[in-house]
């Protein structure tokens, strides 16, 4: 079956505004950066700067900045790197952890007034449908730009 190009921008209308209302409402309830940095510790434990920029993925500089703010609002405890002296490690506190969980059920009260008119079947068609969205096979990228000028191709 074929879907008509205007069901296709109808579909990509609708995702793109979801996406920037969520954008908008976590930008409004927290910083998302930071929040990234406290559910990669929750998940994976205590790591290294390097560690959290390869599982965000950041810059190393950005990950240092996102630390720094995160340990002085006690979100998380920075202590030395026993492995290596020249790098520290980053674990969530107790306080950090009470935030995530607070921000998480701050997002679920915010899911359940969106759909406080749908009935059961509704939410399970569309967390299924949005399944099976998100676990497609992304299109390949396109080709990469031309790094010198035409003429000088061989």
């Amino acid at each position: 079956m074929t879907v008509s190009d205007d069901d296709v921008r109808a579909l990509a209308g609708a995702v793109m505004t979801l996406v920037n209302q969520i954008r908008r409402g976590q930008a409004k309830a927290f910083n998302p950066e930071l929040v990234a940095v406290l559910e990669v510790l929750a998940r994976r434990g205590d790591l290294t700067p390097s560690e959290l920029a390869d599982a965000l993925p950041a810059p190393a500089s950005s990950v240092s900045r996102r630390v720094k703010a995160l340990s002085e609002g006690g979100w998380v405890t920075v202590t030395p790197d026993a492995r290596d002296r020249r790098s520290y490690r980053v674990v969530l506190s107790p306080a950090g952890r009470a935030e995530l969980d607070r921000l998480i059920r701050q997002g679920l009260d915010v899911f359940a007034e969106l759909i406080k008119d749908w009935n059961e079947r509704d939410v399970r068609e569309y967390t299924a449908l949005t399944r099976r969205l998100t676990s497609a096979e992304p299109p390949p990228d396109p080709p990469a730009a031309r790094t010198h000028p035409w003429w000088k191709e061989s």
